[in-house]
């Protein structure tokens, strides 16, 4: 890292670390001396894209024909922006029960970061956010997984050396950046903490402290392995727990990863120059964008299930195919097991159901598949696909 592009930060302060270098620790929580008034229209803009997308969530009569598609989406982004990558389809094999492939290592990750997203919003009904929320998504995360890093960190544990990001072939010397050491990381991190549990707010809208907030914890970089993942977990945790969204469906990643080296960029401008309205400015943009994103995937998913709740009732009277149809938003891709168990019934009245909305087109055998088949709500998937563009 550059020493002389960080010493004279009006964000943080340059700290000793290992081999001579120097690691940067960011200034408390708020920044002083933010210019509101050049953020007066990006808030207002997002404000009510905001606003809109919690309209949708309100009239639903079951959020997760929404949530469970978009996180599958959040998963596959945030994912792939630190190099971990799978298909969409692999993805809801595997969490429909099917046995991985010989390198699906990637797509259990994958599958760990929507669990641990999933789990860490389910926490906020019992516990506030905290870095307890934070390790325990972070062991979710990295739990079994068999790639490199999995073995180098510790799942749930912060980071117990230095670590650093960017430069060629893996020296610290060649860094761009340098987070805080460990032991002023887990001070740094305690005082975040705080900060999110203030009672007084500042004034500082809540979208505005999702940007503050994230930014500070991607600086403090206090885990090994999985910071940009968790970090990103912060946001929709940080907005929902303060009641911006009604319910966890906006998710930015889909968007950072669009934009990713501007989203890089921006947040190491803010640590070598205080450019604090720049990033957030950025942030609110992009919140605008995800809500868009999500308005325009949610009006096409509530389309879908209309059409799957008509082509039901023209098949048949049994509520329990209504009953289906509906599960298919939370999991696109099921078996004849999954579907006996979910409605409670026998194996044959559970192939009847998948047989008749085979017959319908709402959905496909998977022809790879034989014991036990699987078939795919390929409607749901392919809205998901496109939102992916």
């Amino acid at each position: 890292m550059n020493r002389e592009e960080f010493a004279e930060s009006p964000s943080g302060t340059l700290v000793p670390t290992e081999r001579d270098q120097w690691a940067f620790l960011p200034n408390d929580l708020p920044p002083s001396g933010l210019d509101m008034g050049r953020l007066a229209l990006p808030l207002e803009k997002a404000s009510q894209l905001l606003g809109e997308l919690n309209g949708i969530g309100r009239v639903l009569p079951n959020p997760y024909i929404l949530i469970r598609p978009l996180q599958t989406r959040e998963a596959l982004t945030s994912s792939s922006m630190e190099g971990t990558y799978t298909t969409i389809d692999d993805l809801l094999l595997l969490e429909a029960g099917a046995s991985e492939h010989p390198d699906g290592s990637d797509t259990r990750e994958v599958s760990n970061y929507r669990r641990a997203l999933s789990a860490a919003i389910d926490s906020l009904e019992k516990l506030p956010l905290s870095i307890r929320t934070l390790k325990d998504a972070h062991r979710t995360l990295l739990r079994g997984v068999a790639r490199h890093r999995g073995h180098v960190a510790t799942p749930g544990e912060f980071k117990r050396h230095q670590n650093f990001i960017g430069g060629k072939v893996g020296l610290i010397e060649n860094a761009r950046f340098i987070p805080p050491p460990p032991k002023d990381a887990l001070i740094a991190l305690e005082t975040l903490e705080k900060y999110i549990h203030r009672d007084n707010r500042l004034g500082i809208p809540d979208l505005i402290d999702a940007a503050l907030i994230h930014y500070q914890f991607e600086t403090i970089h206090p885990f090994s392995d999985g910071n940009g993942r968790v970090g990103r977990m912060l946001i929709t945790l940080h907005l929902y727990m303060r009641g911006a969204i009604r319910q966890p469906i906006l998710y930015l990643s889909p968007v950072f990863e669009k934009r990713k080296d501007e989203y890089i960029d921006l947040m190491f401008n803010v640590s070598r120059s205080g450019k604090w309205e720049d990033w957030i400015a950025f942030f609110l943009d992009v919140v605008c964008e995800a809500c868009q994103s999500a308005i325009t995937t949610s009006e096409a998913l509530l389309r879908i299930q209309e059409k799957y709740r008509v082509q039901a009732g023209n098949a048949g009277r049994s509520s329990k195919l209504m009953e289906l149809t509906d599960y298919l938003f939370s999991k696109q891709v099921v078996s004849i097991p999954m579907v006996a168990e979910f409605l409670n019934v026998q194996y044959r009245s559970a192939k009847l159901h998948v047989e008749k909305l085979v017959d319908i087109g709402v959905l496909k055998e998977i022809p790879t598949w034989s014991n036990p088949k699987f078939f795919i709500a390929h409607e749901i998937r392919d809205i998901i696909l496109t939102s992916l563009k």
